[in-house]
Protein backbone atom coordinates (compact mmCIF):
# COMPACT_ATOMS: atom_id res chain seq x y z
CA UNK A 1 0.00 0.00 0.00
CA UNK A 2 1.35 3.85 -0.04
CA UNK A 3 1.34 5.69 2.84
CA UNK A 4 1.59 9.65 2.44
CA UNK A 5 4.56 11.31 3.81
CA UNK A 6 4.22 15.07 4.96
CA UNK A 7 6.28 17.02 7.68
CA UNK A 8 4.90 18.89 10.93
CA UNK A 9 4.00 21.85 8.90
CA UNK A 10 2.87 20.06 5.93
CA UNK A 11 5.11 22.13 3.30
CA UNK A 12 7.24 19.05 2.34
CA UNK A 13 4.98 15.96 1.63
CA UNK A 14 5.90 12.69 -0.28
CA UNK A 15 4.57 9.20 -0.79
CA UNK A 16 6.01 5.33 0.20
CA UNK A 17 5.21 2.80 -1.87
CA UNK A 18 4.01 -0.43 -1.90
CA UNK A 19 4.70 -0.42 1.81
CA UNK A 20 3.81 -3.86 3.79
CA UNK A 21 5.27 -5.30 6.71
CA UNK A 22 6.92 -8.23 5.62
CA UNK A 23 9.15 -6.02 2.67
CA UNK A 24 10.73 -3.62 5.79
CA UNK A 25 11.66 -3.50 9.41
CA UNK A 26 9.81 -1.15 11.92
CA UNK A 27 12.51 -0.92 14.68
CA UNK A 28 12.69 1.62 17.93
CA UNK A 29 16.81 3.13 18.12
CA UNK A 30 18.00 4.42 21.26
CA UNK A 31 20.95 5.00 19.86
CA UNK A 32 23.04 8.20 21.85
CA UNK A 33 23.13 9.68 17.85
CA UNK A 34 19.45 9.14 17.53
CA UNK A 35 19.06 10.91 20.61
CA UNK A 36 21.66 13.84 19.67
CA UNK A 37 19.84 14.40 16.85
CA UNK A 38 16.50 14.64 17.86
CA UNK A 39 17.74 17.21 20.58
CA UNK A 40 19.53 19.28 17.62
CA UNK A 41 16.69 19.74 15.68
CA UNK A 42 15.07 20.91 18.45
CA UNK A 43 12.13 18.90 18.62
CA UNK A 44 12.49 15.49 21.61
CA UNK A 45 9.69 15.89 22.61
CA UNK A 46 7.32 14.72 18.63
CA UNK A 47 10.49 12.44 18.58
CA UNK A 48 11.67 10.58 21.25
CA UNK A 49 9.50 7.84 22.88
CA UNK A 50 9.29 7.66 26.83
CA UNK A 51 12.62 5.54 26.50
CA UNK A 52 14.48 8.62 24.62
CA UNK A 53 13.39 5.62 21.34
CA UNK A 54 12.84 6.94 17.86
CA UNK A 55 10.12 4.53 15.84
CA UNK A 56 11.68 3.84 12.33
CA UNK A 57 10.54 2.19 8.87
CA UNK A 58 13.33 0.83 6.61
CA UNK A 59 12.44 0.93 3.18
CA UNK A 60 14.34 1.04 -0.21
CA UNK A 61 15.15 4.44 -2.02
CA UNK A 62 12.89 3.09 -4.92
CA UNK A 63 9.67 3.35 -2.57
CA UNK A 64 9.96 6.78 -1.35
CA UNK A 65 9.19 9.94 -3.44
CA UNK A 66 8.67 13.82 -2.86
CA UNK A 67 5.84 15.46 -4.57
CA UNK A 68 5.86 18.32 -2.83
CA UNK A 69 8.26 21.83 -1.61
CA UNK A 70 11.73 19.46 -1.80
CA UNK A 71 13.27 22.70 -1.55
CA UNK A 72 12.76 22.68 2.10
CA UNK A 73 14.74 19.49 2.17
CA UNK A 74 18.04 19.35 4.18
CA UNK A 75 21.06 17.07 5.19
CA UNK A 76 22.97 16.70 8.26
CA UNK A 77 25.82 14.37 9.44
CA UNK A 78 26.83 13.91 13.07
CA UNK A 79 30.17 13.72 13.58
CA UNK A 80 31.07 13.98 10.26
CA UNK A 81 30.90 10.17 9.87
CA UNK A 82 27.81 7.35 9.72
CA UNK A 83 24.54 8.41 8.33
CA UNK A 84 23.36 11.44 6.46
CA UNK A 85 19.88 12.41 7.78
CA UNK A 86 17.97 14.20 6.13
CA UNK A 87 15.07 16.11 7.29
CA UNK A 88 12.96 19.23 6.62
CA UNK A 89 14.18 22.68 7.19
CA UNK A 90 11.21 24.66 7.33
CA UNK A 91 9.67 22.77 10.63
CA UNK A 92 13.02 20.41 11.26
CA UNK A 93 11.19 17.17 11.43
CA UNK A 94 12.82 14.13 10.80
CA UNK A 95 12.68 12.95 7.27
CA UNK A 96 14.95 9.88 6.55
CA UNK A 97 18.38 8.01 7.37
CA UNK A 98 20.56 6.91 4.93
CA UNK A 99 24.30 5.95 4.39
CA UNK A 100 26.50 7.56 2.83
CA UNK A 101 26.83 5.72 -0.49
CA UNK A 102 23.99 5.58 -3.18
CA UNK A 103 24.37 2.04 -3.98
CA UNK A 104 23.10 1.00 -0.73
CA UNK A 105 19.26 0.10 -1.09
CA UNK A 106 18.68 1.25 2.50
CA UNK A 107 16.20 4.10 3.68
CA UNK A 108 15.15 4.59 7.14
CA UNK A 109 12.23 6.57 7.43
CA UNK A 110 11.17 7.90 11.45
CA UNK A 111 7.04 7.81 12.15
CA UNK A 112 7.60 11.80 12.44
CA UNK A 113 7.53 11.82 8.65
CA UNK A 114 4.50 9.12 7.85
CA UNK A 115 1.13 10.52 7.54
CA UNK A 116 -0.83 7.45 8.75
CA UNK A 117 -3.91 9.40 9.40
CA UNK A 118 -4.08 10.46 5.86
CA UNK A 119 -5.57 7.51 4.84
CA UNK A 120 -7.45 6.77 7.30
CA UNK A 121 -5.17 4.13 9.11
CA UNK A 122 -2.82 3.64 12.25
CA UNK A 123 0.33 2.96 12.23
CA UNK A 124 0.08 -0.59 13.39
CA UNK A 125 -2.24 -1.37 10.46
CA UNK A 126 0.44 0.25 7.58
CA UNK A 127 3.75 -1.35 9.52
CA UNK A 128 2.63 -4.04 11.88
CA UNK A 129 4.27 -4.14 15.30
CA UNK A 130 7.55 -3.07 15.98
CA UNK A 131 10.14 -5.56 15.74
CA UNK A 132 12.65 -4.43 18.33
CA UNK A 133 13.98 -2.19 20.42
CA UNK A 134 17.41 -1.79 19.65
CA UNK A 135 20.19 0.14 21.71
CA UNK A 136 19.18 -0.20 24.66
CA UNK A 137 22.36 0.32 26.09
CA UNK A 138 21.39 4.57 25.73
CA UNK A 139 17.93 3.86 26.65
CA UNK A 140 16.00 6.61 29.41
CA UNK A 141 14.98 5.01 32.67
CA UNK A 142 13.66 1.43 33.02
CA UNK A 143 13.80 -0.26 29.96
CA UNK A 144 10.56 -2.71 28.32
CA UNK A 145 11.28 -6.20 28.93
CA UNK A 146 11.65 -6.30 25.19
CA UNK A 147 14.60 -3.82 24.90
CA UNK A 148 17.99 -5.28 23.41
CA UNK A 149 21.29 -3.80 24.90
CA UNK A 150 22.35 -3.53 20.87
CA UNK A 151 20.68 -5.13 17.94
CA UNK A 152 20.00 -8.44 18.23
CA UNK A 153 21.37 -11.23 15.82
CA UNK A 154 17.69 -12.05 14.35
CA UNK A 155 16.64 -8.58 13.20
CA UNK A 156 20.55 -7.99 11.64
CA UNK A 157 19.52 -11.33 9.70
CA UNK A 158 16.63 -9.97 8.54
CA UNK A 159 18.09 -6.93 7.39
CA UNK A 160 20.93 -8.13 5.67
CA UNK A 161 18.37 -10.18 4.16
CA UNK A 162 16.04 -7.83 2.88
CA UNK A 163 18.91 -5.56 1.63
CA UNK A 164 20.49 -8.59 -0.45
CA UNK A 165 16.77 -8.81 -1.81
CA UNK A 166 16.62 -5.23 -2.56
CA UNK A 167 20.70 -4.85 -4.36
CA UNK A 168 19.61 -7.83 -6.53
CA UNK A 169 16.40 -5.76 -7.88
CA UNK A 170 18.08 -2.80 -8.03
CA UNK A 171 16.20 -0.80 -5.75
CA UNK A 172 18.73 1.44 -4.59
CA UNK A 173 18.12 3.63 -7.61
CA UNK A 174 16.06 5.76 -8.57
CA UNK A 175 16.59 7.44 -5.26
CA UNK A 176 15.35 10.99 -3.84
CA UNK A 177 18.49 11.60 -1.72
CA UNK A 178 21.40 10.86 -4.76
CA UNK A 179 21.93 12.61 -7.81
CA UNK A 180 21.63 9.36 -10.84
CA UNK A 181 24.49 10.29 -12.43
CA UNK A 182 27.27 11.28 -10.13
CA UNK A 183 25.77 8.95 -7.09
CA UNK A 184 26.52 11.76 -4.46
CA UNK A 185 24.15 13.42 -2.30
CA UNK A 186 21.89 16.00 -3.62
CA UNK A 187 23.01 18.56 -0.69
CA UNK A 188 26.08 18.59 0.87
CA UNK A 189 25.33 17.66 4.66
CA UNK A 190 26.00 20.47 7.39
CA UNK A 191 28.55 18.68 9.91
CA UNK A 192 27.31 18.52 13.54
CA UNK A 193 30.01 18.06 15.90
CA UNK A 194 29.07 16.82 19.65
CA UNK A 195 30.12 20.42 20.79
CA UNK A 196 27.08 21.67 18.52
CA UNK A 197 24.41 18.74 19.88
CA UNK A 198 22.02 18.62 23.05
Amino acid sequence: MDIPLKCHCGLLRGVARDIRPSGGNRLTCMCDTCQAYAHHLGRADTILDLYGGTDIFQMTPRQLTFTESIEHLRCLQLEGRGVLRWYAGCCNTPVANTVSSARVPFVGVPHTFMDHAGHGRTREEDLGPILARTMGEYGIGELPADAYYSAPMRIMLRSLWLLFLAWLKGQHQPSPFFDADTGKPILEPELVYKEKQI
